[in-house]
Formats: structure tokens, C-alpha cells, sequence
């Protein structure tokens, strides 16, 4: 699988495609954007390839303490940290997203959600419901993680991300 390929042709899908008709930025100051050192955005699996490839300046990977288990072993999930400005089309995956998620059913379903975590700097996510959203934005998330998820190895990574995020809903 050449993973560089896929989610640079799976970042395609959100270059003209945001949540809202809107620069929804103006509503809380890009506080998803602001680069602040302790937050950052966790990279799918095989998608820090594709920075490995770009090289950008204002982003940096490093390993993170989130972990999955896939095929007996253990992966430390990569976090993107940014400096607070970006190349928009070079934008990983969970930002292009945001406030937007995917999440792992109870009956093993992939289901796209608005992210728990968002809900303290987005203020969409705290007064919109997933239907709120613009449709073709809410259809390419759906797009971009149906066909990701037939990949064992995000599949195993979606998992364990939605035990993740019950964590956080628990306290919502």
C-alpha cells in the first residue's frame, strides 16, 4: 500500500470542502490553528508518510503516548504539532476533519461523529449536531473513512481511537 499516494488523493476531497459555508475561524479566532505546544493532531496509520515526503517547516512529528495494538504489535500513534500557520494542502487528515471524527460502533460500524475533544475550542461543536454541518463535508468524512477503514491496520486504529474518545465523552 503505498499510504503517501492514498491520503494525499484522500486530502483532495477537502481542498474546496469545509464544515460550514463560512470561515468558521471568525467565530473562535482559529483556536484549532493557533499552535498552541500541547496540542496537535494525531496522524491515521501510514499517513506520516506523506510528511516524511513533503518535509513541511511548520509542522513537527513526534511519537505520541496514544498506542494500538495491530497483527501481535504495538504502534505509538504520531501526533502532527504545528507552529500556528500552515500550507492548507498539506493539512493532515484530522485537521481537514475537525470538529469531525470517526468512531467505531458497538456493532463494529464506522460512524462519523463530531469529536468530543472539540468541544473546548470549537464553538460549532457545541451547538451544532452533525447534520448541521455542510452535507458534502459530512459525505467526504464518510468517503475518506469508509475506504480507510477496510485497511486492517486503521481498522485496529479506529478501535482503539474510540475507546479514546469515550474517555473524553464521559466527562461531557
Amino acid at each position: 500500500m503505498n499510504s503517501a499516494y492514498i491520503y494525499l488523493q484522500l486530502y483532495r476531497l477537502f481542498d474546496e470542502c469545509t464544515p460550514v459555508a463560512a470561515d468558521c475561524g471568525q467565530l473562535c479566532g482559529s483556536a484549532c490553528c493557533r499552535g498552541d505546544e500541547d496540542d496537535g493532531m494525531y496522524l491515521f496509520p501510514g499517513e506520516s508518510s506523506v510528511y516524511k515526503l513533503l518535509s513541511p517547516d511548520w509542522v513537527r512529528i513526534e511519537p505520541s503516548d496514544f498506542c494500538y495494538e495491530y497483527a501481535g504489535k504495538s504502534y505509538n500513534v504520531p501526533i502532527a504539532l504545528c507552529k500556528g500557520e500552515c500550507d492548507r494542502y498539506q493539512r493532515p487528515l484530522a485537521c481537514r476533519i475537525f470538529p469531525l471524527t470517526p468512531y467505531i460502533s458497538d456493532d463494529g460500524r464506522g460512524e462519523i461523529r463530531i469529536d468530543p475533544r472539540s468541544r473546548r475550542m470549537c464553538p460549532m461543536s457545541r451547538v451544532m449536531e452533525l447534520e448541521d454541518f455542510e452535507l458534502s463535508f459530512v459525505r467526504n468524512v464518510k468517503k475518506a473513512f469508509t475506504l480507510l477503514a477496510k485497511n486492517k491496520q486503521v481498522y485496529a486504529f479506529l478501535q482503539e481511537y474510540t475507546k479514546y474518545l469515550k474517555e473524553f465523552e464521559r466527562f461531557l
